[in-house]
C-alpha cells in the first residue's frame, strides 16, 4: 500500500465517508490527519522498511498530532525493491520482527499491522515471517496483516496464515481488478473465507456498493490524497 496521485476521472470523485456498518478505520500515511469519522481509531504508519540490494533502509513515519483518546494501530510497511532486489531476503527478517515488536509497544488499540506486498516467489518467506512475528508478539496484541486482493483467490497464501486478522486490499488491484471487483460485489462466497466478511481495505477513490462494504465487520480506508479533500458527509 503506497501513496499515489489521483489521476484522470479519480480526481472528480467526491470523498465520501465509508458505509456505516461495522468499525471504520482510516489508514494514515506520513503526516495525514484522520477524517472525522475515524477519530476514534486510526491505523498509522509507524515505520517504513525498504529491502534493497544488500541494504536495509528504515525510517519512522511522520505523525500529525491526534486526540488523546484516539486509538492507534501502528502499521509497519515493508517494501521489497523491484529495481534492486535484495541479495538475501532472509537478511531482513530480524529487522522486520524487531520493528513489529517496537510498533506493538506503541499500540493503543491492542493490535499492530504488517503491510507487505509479497510476490509469489516470496510467499514461503512471507508466511514464515508472519509466523515469526506472531510468535514474538505478546499474546495480548493482535497481529493484523494486509493482503493483496488476488490472494483471496489463492489458498496457498491464506490457508493457516498465522495472523489474527487478514485485510485484503480491494483497491489498486491491477490487471485482475475488474474480475475481483465483480467477486467482491456479487460472489463473495468464491473468495477465501478470510476475505469474505471479517475485515477488508477499501478506497473512496474506487468505491464499492454499500452492500459490499457493509458486509465486513471492520473496514480500513486508504485515501490517495491523504484525506486532504473536503468530505461532505463529515463536519
Amino acid at each position: 500500500m503506497k501513496p499515489g496521485p489521483a489521476i484522470g476521472s479519480i480526481v472528480a470523485v467526491a470523498m465520501l465517508a465509508p458505509a456505516a456498518a461495522g468499525e471504520r478505520i482510516a489508514w494514515l500515511w506520513d503526516g495525514a490527519q484522520p477524517p472525522a469519522w475515524s477519530k476514534a481509531h486510526v491505523a498509522r504508519l509507524d515505520r517504513h522498511i525498504l529491502l534493497s540490494g544488500a541494504t536495509i533502509r528504515s525510517r519512522a513515519g511522520q505523525h500529525a498530532a491526534l486526540g488523546a483518546d484516539t486509538r492507534i494501530t501502528p502499521v509497519l510497511h515493508v517494501e521489497v525493491s523491484t529495481l534492486a532486489p535484495p541479495a538475501r531476503l532472509e537478511a531482513g527478517r530480524a529487522a522486520i520482527v524487531d520493528a513489529m515488536l517496537r510498533a506493538a509497544a506503541r499500540s493503543t488499540s491492542g493490535r499492530v499491522q504488517l503491510d507487505m506486498e509479497a510476490k509469489p516467489s516470496q510467499r514461503v518467506f512471507y508466511r514464515s515471517l508472519v509466523r515469526d512475528v506472531r510468535a514474538a508478539l505478546p499474546p495480548a496484541i493482535a497481529l493484523s496483516v494486509t493482503a493483496l486482493g488476488w490472494w483471496c483467490r489463492a489458498p496457498a497464501w491464506l490457508d493457516d496464515l498465522a495472523a489474527d486478522e487478514v485485510v485484503p486490499m480491494f483497491f489498486r488491484m491491477g490487471k485482475d481488478g475488474a474480475a475481483l471487483r465483480e467477486l467482491v460485489e456479487h460472489a463473495p462466497q468464491s473468495l477465501h473465507p478470510r476475505c469474505r466478511n471479517a475485515s477488508a481495505g477499501f478506497s473512496p477513490q474506487e468505491p464499492f456498493s454499500e452492500q459490499a462494504t457493509a458486509r465486513y465487520q471492520r473496514s480500513y480506508w486508504f485515501d490517495y490524497t491523504a484525506w486532504k479533500r473536503a468530505d461532505p458527509r463529515t463536519p
